[in-house]
């Protein structure tokens, strides 16, 4: 346990010093701190004892606040912009995005709990790291990039978007749905087909942005993620009512 703690506060300070410095060092440093999450593979994490509540109502409020920093974007993309009925019907869409992000991490929060209380406590900690620390890496990763692609796209809806730009969106879309497939697997949480679909058609996207206009991909995007919800929700609906009969 205190080898663990050791680390942590070794990556720590790499972060600072990586944020001090700036430049290429910045990125370098930041990657090298990302090596502790190779920690749980070298050393025992049997002794931490985890409150499955508290453990995973504090993941969830980070992932609440990078969703709420992709929401910032659209604000910050926005102002000093003409207020017309192209930049309304990007800046919807684009909240519509991500509050269906938002839905599809937290449409079974208790589920999340649930599953984390009944692992065995020998092995919590494990999934702890990986389900919480990798896999949410993966989600946050997702949400940064989408933000920086909105902030490009919302300045020029009815435009062509670059291929970087494009591909932002979508693969910050795909990365989030498939951390959140890998999450809930970790968990032991059947779930994840349709939503793995969704993070395939999320890719396909990136023509829509590049060839057509911003817009249709924002749109395209939050339509993926809205349907792969309401499916999810109709068999889950099927299920309940199969079992009930």
């Amino acid at each position: 346990m205190l080898r663990v703690s050791a680390y942590n506060l070794a990556a720590a300070a790499v972060v600072v010093v990586g944020g001090a410095l700036g430049g290429d060092a910045q990125w370098v440093l930041w990657a090298c701190a990302n090596l502790v999450w190779v920690t749980p593979w070298i050393t025992r994490l049997e002794a931490f004892v985890i409150s499955t509540s508290h453990f995973v109502e504090r993941h969830g409020l980070v992932v609440i606040i990078a969703l709420g920093e992709s929401v910032v974007v659209i604000g910050v993309a926005a102002a000093g912009l003409e207020l017309d009925a192209g930049l309304v019907v990007v800046a919807l869409l684009s909240l519509a995005l991500s509050a269906s992000l938002w839905w599809l991490y937290f449409s079974d929060e208790g589920s999340v709990e649930l599953a984390l209380a009944d692992a065995p406590a020998e092995r919590r900690p494990y999934v702890a790291v990986e389900g919480f620390g990798l896999w949410h890496l993966g989600l946050l990763l997702g949400v940064v990039a989408l933000a920086a692609g909105l902030k490009k796209a919302i300045g020029a809806p009815y435009d062509p978007l670059d291929g970087w730009i494009a591909a932002e969106l979508a693969f910050g879309v795909a990365l989030f749905v498939a951390s959140d497939v890998g999450f809930r697997r970790t968990l032991g949480i059947p779930r994840g087909g349709l939503r793995l679909v969704a993070a395939v058609l999320a890719l396909a996207t990136i023509p829509l942005g590049t060839e057509a206009k911003a817009i249709w991909q924002v749109g395209a995007l939050a339509a993926i993620v809205c349907l792969a919800i309401a499916a999810e929700g109709s068999r889950r609906g099927e299920a309940l009512s199969r079992r009930r009969r």
